[in-house]
């Protein structure tokens, strides 16, 4: 805000007095300084606000080049992958056929244990029957085994039910409740277990 200072007429007045001769005196204006540090305010407000939109500007510019470069890698991205699908599919299809052909292994030679279990499970079952046990008739139920048979006395049934239980290899969970005297003179028994893969 600018003053004007009145008392100026009243010494270009005297000032016209007293130097008369010299023509006519104009009159003076003092002007006082004290607004120049409130108009100075806006300014500074102004240049601060361009360097806030300066700086937003610049950081905008970057933005926009990182998104234009990450939709560009994108693009390639995609056509990169949409080059290599066909290999990608040949992979998933060599691995679905190993995944098939293990299986199969697994299956043949589960299969080539079960077909060489019998003749092991026979020759166990001989190695451990003593000479006064003989069969009637051998049964199968899942993996339980029930033999039903006849022995010329107690010693040789008992001896037999030990030999069983002596091969844990092969036999698990033996039953032998006890055998009972027959018609003709021998003793009948039952035996069960249940048949473990050993091989």
């Amino acid at each position: 805000m600018i003053k004007i200072n009145l008392l100026g007429d009243a010494l270009a007045q005297s000032g016209a007095k007293k130097g008369s001769d010299k023509g006519t005196a104009e009159p003076v204006q003092i002007y006082t300084g004290e607004g120049g540090s409130r108009s100075s305010l806006p300014i500074a407000g102004v240049v601060v606000g361009l360097l806030f939109a300066a700086v937003g500007g610049v950081y905008y510019i970057w933005l926009n080049s990182e998104y234009t470069r990450a939709e560009k890698r994108k693009a390639d991205l995609e056509r990169d992958k949409k080059q290599y699908e066909p290999y990608i599919a040949l992979e998933k299809s060599f691995r679905e056929k190993k995944e098939a052909l293990q299986k199969k292994e697994e299956v043949m030679l589960a299969l080539k244990r079960q077909q060489s279990l019998p003749v092991h499970f026979l020759e166990e079952l001989a190695n451990s029957l003593p000479d006064d046990v003989w069969f009637r008739k051998i049964s199968q139920k899942g993996a339980t085994i029930t033999i039903e048979g006849e022995g010329r006395n107690f010693e040789a049934i008992n001896a037999f039910y030990g030999n069983l239980q002596s091969r844990t290899r092969w036999f698990k969970k033996i039953n032998y409740p006890g055998a009972k005297r027959g018609t003709s003179g021998s003793f009948d028994f039952t035996i069960s277990f249940e048949l473990q893969n050993a091989v």
